[in-house]
């Protein structure tokens, strides 16, 4: 019977290794839920008290980052093994423009950044650029989706991502009474006329 219990076994193992990785990122997704629980909590008995941190910055949750980071690794080591195993270059290729899309996504986690000193915005691009400017040049700023656009002087300068908590930059943008339009109803508007 020792045969049974190995093909047991192996199925069970093959189920682990198929749902596994669900299973971390539904926690991992928990968790970043949870913290952004506690985060607008925290906030808002600050707001409570009167509290309004003129001095802050945005970027992506560290645990996304280093989700993120894996999925490099992972995709990177799925690009050379597939790439060594066989002739055919399709999956590599697959795996190669996950890898890509990864390395873009880790690279913009890491670097993209938003700090908030009083009135005047720093912002840093993915790839490292620099811009200040302050909330008085902000035009609009445009809800889409989970993202929200800024609008400096007209143009569209950066889009803060669904994954990161903008709340603080929203309550600033609120405060300021700078408008904030929906991106669909925008559409609308556009094709009535």
């Amino acid at each position: 019977g020792g045969q049974k219990m190995n093909d047991f076994l192996r199925m069970c193992l093959n189920i682990i290794t198929q749902i596994g990785p669900y299973l971390v990122v539904l926690l991992l997704l928990k968790y970043l839920v949870n913290l952004q629980q506690k985060r607008a909590k925290e906030r808002e008995e600050e707001q409570k008290k009167g509290i309004i941190r003129t001095h802050y910055t945005i970027k992506t949750e560290k645990t996304l980052t280093i989700i993120f980071v894996f999925g490099i690794l992972f995709t990177g080591g799925c690009t050379v093994a597939s790439a060594i195993q066989q002739d055919d270059i399709f999956p590599p290729l697959v795996f190669g423009i996950a890898f890509v899309v990864f390395f873009i996504g880790s690279l913009n986690m890491i670097m993209w950044k938003l700090e908030v000193d009083e009135d005047e915005i720093t912002w840093r691009s993915t790839f490292g650029r620099k811009r200040t400017f302050h909330f008085e040049d902000i035009t609009y700023c445009e809800r889409r989706k989970g993202s929200m656009r800024v609008y400096v002087n007209g143009e569209k300068l950066f889009t803060i991502d669904s994954n990161i908590d903008k709340e603080e930059f929203m309550e600033d943008i609120k405060r300021r009474r700078i408008p904030v339009k929906s991106y669909w109803a925008n559409q609308h508007k556009k094709n009535r006329k």
